[in-house]
């Protein structure tokens, strides 16, 4: 297939998906700000502690912060997926993860392609672009918006099938 005369094309992550995961770690910070009222509530008053409310407190106080760093982590995961792209175009294929600030570069021209692999477990489906010197850069639903578009335009552009993996 001649790669001549083909416009840029860009595969980004779906936006829903990252504005749903910023909104559900705003639920989780709401929800650990309760849940540290509630551990504020149960630790005083300072008299009648027993064991039993000892261990309460610890419990209401782990939840608190296991739910903190689940909306942190939720708000770091979509920080970075918002500046995940993929630049097809005549030169190669340009992939770019992470933040501006702390972002990694994958770049592989045409020729330096060896295949586009597709991989199916119980996990998802995901796609692997291999290089010939043994680099690889896998992607999946959650990484790329059509992900299977963006593995088709590649192997069209190296004229080669996109192989199957068998697990």
């Amino acid at each position: 297939m001649d790669g001549t005369n083909r416009k840029p094309e860009l595969f980004r992550c779906n936006w829903i998906f990252i504005v749903l995961l910023i909104l559900f770690g705003v639920v989780l910070f709401a929800t650990a700000l309760v849940m540290l009222v509630l551990t504020f509530t149960v630790t005083f008053p300072l008299h009648d502690y027993t064991f039993s409310r000892f261990i309460n407190v610890l419990e209401w106080a782990f939840g608190t912060l296991a739910t903190v760093l689940c909306g942190a982590a939720m708000f770091n995961q979509a920080s970075q997926m918002a500046h995940y792209v993929a630049l097809v175009d005549d030169l190669g294929v340009d992939f770019r993860f992470g933040r501006k600030q702390n972002k990694r570069d994958i770049v592989f021209v045409w020729d330096q392609i060896a295949a586009v692999q597709h991989k199916s477990s119980p996990a998802g489906k995901s796609y692997i672009v291999v290089g010939k010197d043994k680099r690889t850069v896998e992607f999946t639903v959650f990484t790329f918006f059509r992900p299977k578009k963006l593995a088709l335009a590649i192997a069209a552009h190296i004229n080669h099938p996109i192989q199957e993996i068998k697990l």
